[in-house]
């Protein structure tokens, strides 16, 4: 019943959102420098891990933008409260039930919580979400940015980028090549990273450089076992003295039918802290890429049905592959550079 009123949902929520307009913008951060605490909140009620993880450029940058902030974040899910735990300038994750119809007391409970809270400043984490801009609508924010207005010139397509994008030229109407973009950064610590490093050592037991390959995704974005398998064989074949680890998903399968060293767990920081401690990662186009690209560790996403140039794994040495136009031997060659 639930997944059928979606549709209607949706269609109700992009009706109403259609019109909705920056308010009271463009605005200066300099006029909140003298503030003790500048607060912020950012609306996506969204419970994909790869989409909460997308936030953190946007985070970093507004407190670049304005040290003294103090930022809320309205999500769906608990995820955010553990991947945002060392953000110190992140103040509360106002946790959405994942099922509103089967929640509603919560969902209203969290919903009124926020809505009476001031604001300084409020945005849109992604300006296509029709629930986050209705939140930010009735949010008590001084300030209210659903989108780059009349401003936009050369807008970046990346789900991560724009938002930054949005906050930066309502401000300040620069010009995009001035605007700082930080990657995704899940701000481990070295206690979490060491930890990392102890899980390969009980691993495999020597010093061998390691190559994390994440084998699973979700719906039409999943390679089949017969994309894999061969592209398994080639990493072998071309990296004798590296170890091979398969990352498992919360589903606990394999599309190499567990061949590899494999590690499974389902704490995201210390699957993070693992992925650290490798020297090049290999997924498909999911949350786990993502998770990934906010180590230190160089991604190679692989994908097959949605856009690179809006969900790349940015940064670092990070690339994206569309296998359609690439080989396995275009991807060995890849992997082989990034890891150099």
């Amino acid at each position: 019943m639930y997944k059928k009123l979606n549709p209607l949902k949706t269609k109700f929520f992009k009706l109403v959102t259609k019109s909705l307009k920056n308010y009271n913008v463009p605005i200066s951060v300099s006029k909140f420098e003298k503030q003790r605490i500048t607060k912020i909140l950012i609306t996506r009620p969204n419970h994909r891990l790869g989409n909460q993880l997308l936030l953190s450029p946007l985070i970093q940058e507004i407190h670049n933008q304005i040290p003294n902030c103090e930022i809320d974040l309205l999500v769906n899910g608990t995820l955010s409260k553990i991947l945002y735990q060392n953000y110190s300038y992140v103040n509360r994750v106002h946790d959405l039930p994942k099922k509103p119809f089967k929640n509603i007391s919560t969902y209203l409970r969290v919903s009124f919580t926020v809505i009476r809270k001031k604001y300084d400043i409020g945005i849109s984490g992604c300006e296509s979400s029709n629930s986050g801009k209705i939140f930010l609508k009735l949010s008590r924010c001084q300030h209210k940015i659903f989108d780059s207005g009349s401003f936009a010139v050369n807008k970046p397509e990346h789900i991560a980028k724009y938002p930054i994008y949005n906050f930066i030229i309502n401000q300040n109407k620069v010009k995009d090549e001035y605007i700082n973009y930080p990657k995704i950064d899940l701000k481990l610590s070295n206690q979490e990273i060491n930890i990392g490093k102890k899980i390969l050592k009980k691993l495999f037991k020597d010093d061998k450089k390691v190559i994390a390959i994440f084998t699973y995704a979700t719906g039409n974005k999943r390679l089949t076992k017969e994309w894999w398998q061969p592209l398994f064989m080639k990493l072998k074949n071309t990296f004798p003295n590296h170890n091979i680890l398969e990352v498992l998903p919360k589903e606990n399968v394999s599309q190499i039918n567990f061949e590899a060293t494999h590690y499974y767990s389902q704490d995201l920081r210390e699957i993070a802290s693992v992925i650290e401690n490798c020297q090049i990662f290999i997924g498909a186009d999911s949350g786990m890429m993502h998770l990934s690209a906010s180590t230190n560790t160089n991604t190679l996403g692989l994908f097959s049905v949605t856009n690179p140039k809006v969900y790349e794994p940015y940064g670092n040495s990070n690339v994206a592959i569309l296998i359609n136009e690439a080989s396995h031997s275009n991807i060995i060659k890849k992997a082989k550079h990034i890891q150099l």
